[in-house]
């Protein structure tokens, strides 16, 4: 069992110039516990799957460090920061501990496997606990997700494709309850419905989040399924765009094109954009529409007025009508495979698997040509 903090006593760190245990990447095993010791800025953009966040210096703290470093040198920012550390000395090594378990050595992670990391392995051995370094750091961690995303031979996949508020998202994660490896969200990963209001009520990821959670999405898939169905989007997704082999990859996947009624297209809308706030959040969005030819000044004015008169329903239809179906319309001719009417997402989900298996084992040469 690991010590408690309460029995370690330090007087301060004094790292030394010894080298400390390193491992690979490569060699992590599922059950390693990876503590990252980046600032809560660094891990929240993005960090390794299932690393614990024990920072070493906060971020404040780290651009005091960084400035130190550029203007007087390595010594001077190595030397303040330690002065920070040892100030809550023993309320860090409590939070690592509490991290730590019985059946495995933590492995330290900072951004390149430098000074940050072996210091905290270092302090972590002086208190009679083994550990040891990741090497490479975070940044290993990240060249190993560039080289999934520069493949991509998904020959099976297929595209879930059709106008805005047919409820394509929710078809997929349908699917997804019960297979989740013949699906890629890529909205759930961006966490963001990929239009210019599609951040409303969720928290977009950043680039290399997005990327990260798509690489271990796509490590999941069955490849040897006969398909696999991903939502058509444009080249972003949000603001996140999708790496290059995965979308040359869509752009020649056969495609299934998913329709609804404006009667639920609107209502699917309205529930979507709802954020319980009495659409605050979406008369200040609709602002940035003015811009638009298809609305300008005249029909954002009407889509606040029907906002605040509480009706979403006549907002969410002029969206439909004069923002998102012309620009669908205006995009590339698409040839559809399959045409699917959504009246409810689950009937649907059973509907196109059934279709899916149907075409793939008549026609397999066609399906993911």
């Amino acid at each position: 069992m690991p010590p408690k903090s309460s029995d370690i006593h330090h007087d301060g760190f004094r790292p030394t110039e010894n080298p400390v245990p390193e491992v690979l990447y490569s060699a992590l095993a599922c059950g390693d516990r990876v503590i990252d010791v980046r600032s809560p800025g660094e891990f929240a953009e993005d960090h390794i799957p299932g690393a614990r966040n024990v920072p070493l210096l906060d971020d404040e703290e780290r651009k005091v460090t960084g400035t130190l470093y550029r203007v007087e040198g390595a010594d001077s920012a190595t030397q303040w920061a330690l002065q920070r550390l040892n100030l809550r000395l023993q309320a860090f090594l409590s939070e690592l501990l509490s991290h730590i378990t019985t059946d495995s050595v933590p492995i330290i992670c900072c951004a390149r496997g430098g000074d940050r990391s072996a210091h905290v392995v270092q302090f972590l051995i002086q208190s009679g606990l083994a550990a040891k370094q990741l090497i490479g750091g975070y940044r290993s961690y990240r060249k190993d997700v560039c080289q999934q995303l520069e493949q991509c031979d998904l020959k099976q996949l297929w595209i879930l494709d059709g106008y805005t508020g047919v409820g394509k998202t929710d078809v997929l994660r349908q699917i997804a309850l019960q297979q989740p490896d013949r699906i890629i969200d890529l909205e759930g990963h961006a966490g963001h419905r990929s239009s210019i209001l599609g951040d409303l009520g969720l928290k977009p990821t950043s680039q290399k989040r997005f990327e990260s959670l798509l690489a271990a999405a796509l490590t999941k898939l069955d490849r040897q399924a006969r398909w696999i169905l991903i939502e058509g989007e444009s080249r972003k997704v949000g603001n996140r765009q999708i790496p290059a082999a995965l979308w040359q990859r869509m752009a020649k996947a056969p495609r299934i094109e998913l329709f609804a009624s404006m009667e639920l297209r609107v209502r699917w809308l309205v529930d979507e954009y709802d954020t319980g706030d009495d659409w605050r959040q979406l008369h200040q969005r609709v602002d940035r529409l003015r811009s638009y030819r298809q609305l300008g000044d005249e029909r954002v004015d009407h889509l606040q007025k029907c906002l605040e008169l509480g009706d979403p329903e006549s907002a969410a239809r002029s969206l439909l009508e004069h923002h998102y179906d012309p620009r669908y319309q205006h995009g590339p001719q698409k040839n559809f495979q399959i045409r699917l009417e959504n009246l409810d997402a689950c009937r649907a989900a059973v509907a196109l698997v059934e279709q899916l298996e149907q075409v793939t084992t008549d026609r397999p040469d066609e399906a993911g040509a």
